[in-house]
């Protein structure tokens, strides 16, 4: 038997007695999981049938020794593993696109992070005020105009996340009359 039929027929006749055991079944009708030897079946004193499954699990009983008096085991270290990537405390609790719409039109489309340790009622605004700013700085100009802005929350199978969505004019510096940007007095 190939090595990955022996891995999935433990996970099939344990996803198998799961389903079975809430149901009724005489002795003598159960699957063929009980002629394999996956489920094991007994009769207690009063005569009821008992089955259960064997006590291996998924995850091998292995661990990693940090120090002589402290070592991790390979469980927490994959319910960490899978944590860390779900919520990802490094990353920013905002992502978001950039784009020109014209010479003094941009758009801005932002997305949160989908699993954060903070509410963040608020926090979209002061984004967006911050890229628009942004903006404004890098490309010299004077000055912005918000002409549309949003917030919503789109969900997903998994979750929801905040997004945030506007559109902005920027206003260009005035020129002096040697063509140079005034400065301000």
């Amino acid at each position: 038997m190939s090595r990955l039929a022996a891995v999935l027929r433990r996970p099939t006749f344990a996803v198998l007695a799961l389903a079975l055991g809430g149901c009724y079944h005489t002795a003598q009708n159960l699957s063929d999981a009980l002629d394999v030897g996956a489920i094991s079946r007994g009769t207690d004193s009063g005569g009821a049938t008992k089955y259960s499954l064997p006590a291996t699990s998924l995850v091998p009983n292995a661990s990693l020794r940090l120090t002589p008096n402290f070592s991790l085991s390979l469980e927490n270290m994959l319910i960490g593993a899978a944590i860390f990537y779900f919520v990802d405390p490094l990353a920013p609790n905002w992502e978001g696109e950039l784009r020109r719409v014209s010479e003094d039109t941009f758009s801005i489309a932002m997305r949160s992070k989908r699993f954060r340790s903070t509410g963040g009622d608020g926090e979209a605004g002061r984004a967006f005020r911050r890229n628009a700013e942004r903006i404004v700085r890098e490309g010299g100009f004077a000055g912005y105009d918000i002409l549309a802005y949003n917030e919503g929350i789109e969900s997903e199978l998994i979750g929801a996340y905040r997004v945030a969505e506007g559109t902005i004019r920027v206003q260009p510096r005035p020129t002096a009359l040697s063509g140079r940007p005034a400065t301000p007095p």
